[in-house]
């Protein structure tokens, strides 16, 4: 039964999801703006296209949580990009998916919410590994300590930037 009411529950907000665009077709098209509407339709192509590449990484716990994620939060947006030959974590999911629960976690305990918070995680694979960017643009109100974190996470985590508007680290897999 749980199942079902999973899809459902997907079918719903996928649904909630798609009338949101329509609205704001259709606002635009009233509005006769009509560069606004492409571009639109280039975001929601561009997403869906990203969407297609992370289901590819047959690691299904972390895409699960990368595509639900703004169904269940309100403080930070996430966007996902993929860039490159998309290639198999199996081997890296529970880390991986460790890895982006924890970061969100700070990050959302961390952020402000009269401000708004948008995290892009982009992947980047090459020919020897999976490069993961969490790029956080938002307002902070303290720094959470990162160097901590990277200890607890062997190391594969490097802090790249931060400031009380912007954070970025970067964690990189090894291709098995």
């Amino acid at each position: 039964m749980t199942n079902q009411l999973d899809v459902l529950q997907a079918l719903r907000q996928t649904r909630h999801d798609w009338l949101n665009v329509m609205q704001l077709i259709k606002g635009n098209l009233a509005l006769k703006r009509y560069d606004r509407i492409e571009e639109i339709i280039h975001q929601v192509t561009q997403q869906s296209i990203c969407e297609s590449k992370i289901s590819e990484i047959q690691a299904p716990s972390v895409v699960y949580f990368l595509l639900t994620y703004n169904w269940f939060s309100n403080n930070i947006k996430l966007e996902l990009d993929v860039a490159g030959e998309v290639f198999s974590l199996e081997n890296k999911e529970v880390q991986l998916l460790r890895l982006c629960e924890e970061i969100t976690e700070k990050l959302t305990n961390d952020c402000t919410i009269d401000t708004e918070n948008n995290l892009l995680i982009t992947f980047l694979f090459t020919e020897e590994y999976c490069e993961v960017t969490f790029d956080f643009q938002g307002a902070l109100q303290k720094k959470v300590d990162w160097q901590r974190f990277k200890l607890e996470r062997e190391s594969i985590v490097n802090l790249v930037e931060w400031n009380e508007q912007e954070c970025v680290l970067v964690a990189r897999f090894a291709r098995s």
